[in-house]
């Protein structure tokens, strides 16, 4: 008796020990960012959806499912090898390619049934955004300039995923085009509950600052960064209910410009005061206004502002010694435009600067 007795506690620890080193490799496994789906494995039937996600997986997207805790560590560090690109610049020929956290994001119908335009979102912050609000539940509309590639390929993760996504392409200095974005919208959803104005333009970096500053480009900064969310909000409003949200995107350059892109710096400013003016006129309307403003982040824009030597080292002088990766920020805008949490946010300036000083 007492020998079967014992025989049965070897079996059980025998039985347990299997379990706990075969759940040992499958988290390291799971836990091994570098870990890598050979080509092979691509075939003829492979899906544009399976393309893109092998794409990602394979060493071409730095995204993590596995985030390290220390924020120090938790996203790609100086120096970088991104070469510089013409504006508005592709996020797919950037090196690290920016985390929008395709691998890290789970959402929790936060934003279920919504409909979401973002400017801007077919990269950087924006295509964290887009991402993160169609992981959440909301069908999303994602304005651009011309960056197709970029914009196909997070619609086509969107829809892979089963979320709806509608492309407009155009540029948002053009009345019309702001105009139009509403109206497609409208026409395929029948409703707008959150308007991210976040497309933004910044001009190569100038050595002697406002001398060298021509009217045209300081028009063209004006019209894409502020002008054009006049347009689209004033477009937007009329189809907006109570409880709709919309988001704005500034930057810590409101508040510390940087000689180098004084017309850019100087837009941001214009926009924490358009989001505070705003808001409180909004609120009769039953609709909040608020606005983001991050401090570094590695997105397209600095590839196609600063000098490949300057961009290399970007976000080394921070407080965190590295910029914020996309994905960084879009919670963020979750926050702002889910209703049951921020119900008493409005007019506010949500800095996301990894430290820096604001105000």
């Amino acid at each position: 008796m007492n020998t079967h007795i014992v025989w049965l506690f070897i079996s059980i620890s025998c039985i347990n020990v299997f379990f706990i080193v075969q759940q040992g490799l499958s988290a390291a496994a799971i836990d091994d960012p570098t870990e890598e789906t050979t080509s092979t494995e691509m075939t003829s039937t492979t899906s544009e959806t399976d393309i893109v996600e092998q794409e990602l997986f394979l060493g071409n997207f730095t995204g993590s499912c596995c985030l390290k805790r220390d924020p120090l560590e938790a996203g790609a560090q100086p120096p970088f090898e991104s070469d510089e690109q013409d504006y508005p610049g592709l996020e797919s020929k950037m090196n690290p390619r920016p985390d929008f956290g395709y691998k890290s994001y789970h959402g929790s119908d936060k934003l279920k049934g919504k409909v979401a335009i973002i400017t801007g979102g077919d990269s950087g912050i924006g295509r964290a955004v887009a991402l993160a609000y169609a992981r959440e539940g909301a069908s999303v509309v994602i304005s651009y300039l011309n960056e197709t590639e970029d914009a196909e390929e997070i619609q086509t993760i969107l829809q892979g995923e089963g979320h709806e996504c509608l492309l407009i392409p155009g540029d948002i200095t053009d009345e019309a085009h702001c105009k139009k974005i509403i109206d497609q919208t409208i026409e395929k959803f029948e409703r707008i509950d959150i308007l991210v104005n976040n497309a933004a333009y910044q001009g190569k970096e100038l050595e002697n600052s406002i001398e060298d500053m021509s009217h045209d480009r300081v028009l063209y900064t004006f019209q894409t960064n502020i002008i054009s969310m006049f347009d689209l909000t004033r477009y937007a409003i009329p189809h907006m209910s109570r409880g709709s949200s919309i988001i704005n995107v500034a930057s810590i350059q409101a508040y510390s410009p940087s000689a180098g892109i004084l017309d850019y710096a100087t837009t941001k400013a214009a926009i924490v005061a358009f989001t505070k003016g705003l808001a409180e006129k909004m609120l009769e309307k039953g609709i909040r206004v608020n606005c983001v403003a991050p401090g570094p982040v590695w997105t397209p824009l600095i590839v196609t502002s600063y000098s490949k030597e300057k961009s290399s080292q970007f976000g080394a002088n921070s407080p965190m010694k590295r910029p914020a990766q996309p994905r960084e920020l879009a919670p963020a805008f979750v926050f702002l435009a889910n209703g049951k949490e921020s119900t008493y946010i409005t007019g506010e300036i949500l800095s996301v600067t990894g430290g820096r000083i604001t105000a």
